[in-house]
């Protein structure tokens, strides 16, 4: 069977005056939603089946396979190609099988691991997966009940099993859709972050993106396309799998050793930085050759200052623009956008979500800086929301941030601060990288940088970095320009954000040299501009910062190699 787009009816979401069976009609006409879902929670057993075949005859018109939600008296009345779906309810799914048959498609609602992996030796055909996000559509879901990307991953992953693990005669695979708040601007990113090599969704399920949509049809062909892609997508990486198994690796390719890393660091620092000289005040840009890049930055009012300096020292151009009317427009100009929450009032808010999608138009970096995205559910979910509007390119942030992000509880967020440690660092990065298509960038006293198949570790810096305000800010910045250096010299082309969704940022294994760059250059400036005689303390930390990153020399990133190491996993 096809699960596809799958449609969840919700007679109580059509827009007023809107027709249920018109809307169905309309949805259906195009075929683009392969199963219909008769949902009817709290409506009378007579109504119920009443509605349920005047659906069957439209389902039937066009040739959709149509299930019941939850009353098997109810499928019982309606012919054998009408299937049930339960909840988590061992004994009625039991009884439903007995009662309907053995040629019934059953379906069964699964929230955690160890439900997938039951039902694999379960009556069901197949499993919804959820809820992913929060929604509306469903009474009773309280936040801890939301799987988000890592946990439907993990569900997903738990419905296949290896043939070692499989009883005799037993199935070694359940297909699944997705359920929960799927909606076009969540779609692509939720079924591409619970997709993973073990597994991935066969379709998703959705209510109110189409239900409550006065033109149903064209809401089922948006979210049609989009599933059509990822489908695509999907198949290409199984035959590439199936026809090069020994290239399992491939984004390893241009980085064998760390000495070819840094070779290939310091070419692109010398093309992109003009080296201040502080003796005789003069700058040397005889072998730059990539143009000073723009970088847009909204972020906290308390980094501003320091972060445009740092962007000035780095050879960049910074703009410090949270205006949304203009973020369109400033878009066709920025090389790099840098989305930093330390300050989430609305008009970052705002600006963020038009700066975004714009940048991701034109094919801009962009860098994320979620500070504190564990500290409050405001928080938490102003990230979210910036992640479903916007393809990011790097993900900075330190073990409690991307702890968060990962849905990982090892470390957690103190205000801006990270409390505790992760016992796999690069591992939890790299599964970030892996869920939202990202770099990410894992600060600390070891800086792990990862696509999720390759982790690089940069151990330079000092204490000092963490004694002042901004200075984590700054690193976004300079990564963000990094990055916008390395897409010019290698002429990496990101493409607009329905390409990006697909064929995600992380897939461009060269813009890890400019993200390197941006962190060798900062925390090696960093090293030696605490060593100086005249620092003391923060207060003279920040502007010898300054100046030790203007006078960086790119022959110096060689001397720090023994603190470089890279590796696949």
């Amino acid at each position: 069977m096809h699960y596809g787009l799958y449609l969840v009816t919700g007679r109580a979401l059509l827009p007023a005056g809107k027709d249920y069976l018109e809307s169905l009609d309309e949805t259906l006409r195009d075929g683009h939603v392969s199963v219909v879902q008769i949902r009817e929670k709290h409506t009378p057993y007579d109504e119920f089946l009443e509605i349920a075949q005047q659906s069957l005859a439209v389902c039937d018109k066009y040739n959709v396979t149509m299930i019941i939600n939850d009353s098997i008296e109810v499928a019982e009345k309606l012919p054998e190609r009408v299937g049930l779906h339960l909840g988590q309810d061992d004994e009625k799914m039991a009884l439903a099988r007995e009662r309907l048959g053995p040629r019934r498609i059953l379906g069964l609602s699964v929230h955690t691991p160890a439900q997938a992996r039951a039902a694999l030796d379960s009556e069901a055909d197949y499993v919804g997966v959820g809820p992913v996000w929060p929604t509306e559509s469903k009474a009773g879901i309280d936040k801890e009940d939301v799987l988000m990307l890592h946990g439907a991953r993990d569900v997903v992953a738990a419905l296949v099993r290896s043939p070692e693990d499989a009883p005799k005669g037993g199935r070694m695979r359940l297909p699944c859709v997705l359920i929960g708040g799927l909606n076009m601007r969540t779609a692509t990113r939720t079924l591409v972050g619970a997709s993973s090599p073990v597994n991935a969704p066969d379709g998703m399920a959705v209510i109110s993106a189409i239900v409550a949509r006065r033109d149903p049809g064209r809401a089922a062909a948006e979210l049609f396309a989009a599933l059509e892609a990822f489908r695509a997508v999907q198949a290409c990486r199984a035959s590439h799998a199936a026809t090069a198994p020994l290239q399992s690796a491939p984004l390893a390719a241009p980085f064998d050793s760390a000495h070819a890393l840094l070779d290939a660091t310091a070419a692109l620092f010398t093309a992109h930085h003009t080296v201040y000289d502080g003796e005789t005040h003069t700058e040397d840009d005889s072998k730059v050759t990539v143009p000073r890049p723009l970088v847009q930055t909204i972020t906290s009012h308390v980094s501003s200052y320091f972060s445009a300096n740092v962007a000035l020292a780095f050879s960049a151009s910074p703009i410090m623009s949270h205006e949304a009317e203009e973020a369109e427009a400033l878009s066709a100009a920025t090389r790099a956008l840098v989305l930093n929450i330390g300050t989430i009032n609305a008009e970052a808010r705002k600006g963020m979500a038009v700066a975004g999608p714009a940048a991701n138009e034109h094919g801009t970096p962009v860098v994320l800086d979620p500070v504190g995205v564990g500290a409050t559910p405001f928080r938490f979910e102003t990230v979210q929301t910036l992640l479903n509007q916007t393809q990011v390119s790097l993900i900075k942030g330190n073990a409690g941030e991307i702890a968060a992000l990962a849905g990982s509880s090892e470390a957690q967020s103190q205000g801006v601060d990270s409390v505790g440690a992760l016992a796999t660092p690069a591992q939890l990065a790299a599964q970030l990288a892996m869920q939202e298509g990202a770099l990410v960038l894992l600060t600390g006293a070891t800086d792990y940088l990862t696509n999720g198949e390759i982790v690089i570790e940069a151990r330079c810096g000092t204490p000092l970095l963490g004694r002042a305000t901004a200075t984590g800010c700054a690193l976004g910045v300079m990564v963000a320009a990094g990055l916008a250096s390395a897409t010019h010299a290698y002429d990496i082309k990101l493409g607009s954000a329905g390409v990006q969704r697909m064929t995600p940022p992380r897939t461009h294994p060269k813009l890890l040299v400019g993200a390197l760059m941006g962190v060798l250059a900062y925390t090696i400036a960093a090293e030696r501009a605490a060593a100086l005689p005249s620092v003391r303390g923060p207060g003279t930390f920040l502007p010898a910062l300054l100046d030790s990153i203007a006078s960086l020399k790119p022959s110096v990133l060689h001397e720090y190699a023994d603190r470089v190491s890279v590796y696949a996993l």
